[in-house]
């Protein structure tokens, strides 16, 4: 028989058996790309797509994402997403999601297992031809594995998805290994990985499986110099691998040319939207109709304006209103503008912006809520909501944001602001800095100008000029006394509603962007917490889950966090 190819039915009962097989379906996936889950016989490169497929569920804006994920969890506690119900707000809106997510995560680790064992069958030629399936399928794993572990921490890895290999039920239970030894692996993993896409054959159908690069070696091997540097920062502010981190920010920053990055427009990793052919979804599709997961964070707009969130308690004529010239010209694409009459004045104030503001009184909430009138869809009224049209909703042509340049050049700002691993260089952070202000600004707009919805190009983009010097007035802004504090903050703008679990990560890790409140409130949950804990399934089934009972709390806090 040959060793490349299995029968799947087996494989997939035990996936079933191990509860790791998501309730998500994969409609939008074309017939060029095969589920290995629905065919016959799998290769290694059908199993490559299936560990993409999972991931791909995770990353796309659809409505899992979106309402289950972003929106009703880590956008809350990184207040990338506003909420307008403050006795539920640490509470999920939907739970399973979260759940979803690792159902997700093991149905792929399972599918790479088999891949590996697959792999290690083969001879030196067949293990040549096939090695960028497998490289690729680990990045991506190992991009969704600490994902998940900066959800829940400790979690089964290195003995978890056996059962398909080995057929023991009993023997197939997994023991939860710690965060930090996850990380420490996929850290020192994804250095071996990433050279390798120099010298690694080409397979002829490997551009034509590979949805995310397209095929292009050299942006699979940045993007995995980049997640290692990610990681790295991640555990270099404090904890356990503060050293290792430290040192891997030193050998990839001093050694550039060995460790390429994602730091041109031209190097951002997608999931690539084609609507023609290879993937068909619309991004936002979750936002849907769902009107309170899609409301403005007044803590973004406050940030994003000189003179803050709307505030009609103030009789100010620019409470809440864009100034060309001084306020971030994201705020524009992201968000709906208002109008809505000011109870000082008695005057209507028009193209306002109105985010959820947890610290205002309900009975004020209650009166945005029912005075506030959309001036882009007109048909809905309260708080400003994340742009229906144009540059996000209904855009066809809108790439799944994986990793772009502007997040590399934030951590590059970080490292040398903060001297982690590198010699503390401040003229050297304040222009990664402000070319990842600038990238980030001109990727928004980029978004913007290829999209075929109605209200696409509402705003010419700004111009370089404009650009930089908006990038410039935040840097010397007197508004942080921490010149950490204004790198994170602008990182969190950046991620915005796009990437909210990244932003959480960031304020559980450094405590920035300052000024950010999270009041008490009554409910199972009274304040944000700082992991979520681990599902039904595991804690009925897994019987390795009494070693983490204790620790399975809300309060417990991850190994790299402040």
């Amino acid at each position: 028989m040959d060793m490349k190819k299995i029968n799947i039915g087996a494989f997939v009962i035990a996936g079933a058996m191990l509860m790791t097989a998501s309730g998500c379906t994969d409609s939008d996936f074309d017939s060029k790309y095969e589920d290995p889950s629905k065919v016959n016989q799998v290769t290694i490169s059908n199993l490559m797509v299936g560990v993409f497929q999972k991931v791909k569920d995770y990353d796309i804006y659809e409505y899992g994402r979106f309402f289950g994920f972003d929106s009703q969890f880590v956008g809350k506690y990184a207040q990338t997403f506003g909420y307008s119900y403050s006795g539920g707000m640490y509470s999920p809106g939907y739970a399973p999601a979260i759940d979803g997510q690792w159902d997700n995560l093991y149905s792929a680790l399972m599918q790479y297992r088999k891949m590996e064992s697959l792999y290690n069958e083969e001879n030196d030629t067949q293990k040549a031809q096939d090695e960028a399936f497998m490289l690729a399928a680990k990045v991506q794993l190992y991009d969704f594995f600490a994902a998940t572990v900066d959800i829940f921490g400790d979690m089964p890895f290195f003995k978890a998805c056996t059962l398909p290999l080995t057929n023991d039920v009993n023997g197939s239970y997994a023991p939860y290994d710690k965060a930090e030894d996850i990380y420490k692996t996929i850290l020192d993993e994804l250095k071996d990985i990433a050279p390798r896409f120099r010298s690694a054959t080409v397979p002829k159908n490997f551009s034509t499986q590979d949805f995310i690069n397209l095929g292009d070696m050299e942006k699979w091997e940045r993007y995995a110099n980049s997640l290692r540097l990610r990681l790295a920062m991640r555990v270099a502010t404090q904890g356990a691998l503060q050293a290792e981190g430290r040192a891997v920010i030193k050998e990839i920053l001093e050694n550039p040319a060995d460790y390429p990055l994602v730091e041109e427009q031209g190097n951002n990793i997608f999931i690539v939207n084609q609507k023609s052919g290879q993937l068909n979804f619309t991004a936002g599709h979750g936002l849907g109709d769902w009107v309170t997961n899609r409301l403005a964070s007044g803590a973004i707009i406050d940030r994003m304006l000189g003179h803050g969130n709307y505030d009609m308690t103030s009789s100010d004529p620019l409470s809440g209103v864009y100034v060309k010239g001084e306020d971030d010209p994201r705020i524009l694409l992201n968000y709906n503008p208002v109008s809505i009459t000011n109870r000082e004045t008695g005057q209507m104030d028009e193209h306002r912006y109105l985010g959820t503001d947890l610290t205002v009184a309900d009975e004020l909430t209650e009166y945005y809520s029912a005075q506030a009138q959309d001036e882009v869809n007109t048909a809905n009224k309260g708080f400003s909501q994340i742009t229906q049209r144009g540059f996000f909703w209904e855009n066809d042509k809108f790439d799944m944001l994986i990793m772009a340049s502007p997040e590399i050049h934030f951590l590059k700002a970080e490292a040398y602001a903060m001297g982690y691993g590198v010699a503390q260089d401040m003229a050297k952070a304040e222009e990664e800095f402000k070319t990842a202000v600038s990238q980030s600004i001109a990727l928004y707009y980029y978004y913007d100008s290829i999209g075929s919805g109605e209200n696409c190009r509402r705003y010419d983009a700004p111009t370089d000029e404009e650009i930089a010097d908006f990038a410039n007035a935040r840097w010397i802004s007197t508004a942080y006394v921490d010149k950490l504090d204004a790198i994170i903050t602008q990182k969190w703008l950046h991620f915005g509603f796009l990437v909210s679990r990244e932003a959480w990560s960031d304020i559980r890790r450094t405590g920035y962007p300052s000024g950010l409140v999270f009041p008490e409130v009554s409910g199972t949950i009274p304040n944000v917490p700082n992991r979520w804990r681990y599902p039904s399934t595991e804690v009925n089934y897994n019987p390795y889950y009494k070693d983490v009972a204790g620790t399975d709390t809300y309060t417990e806090k991850l190994f790299w966090a402040k």
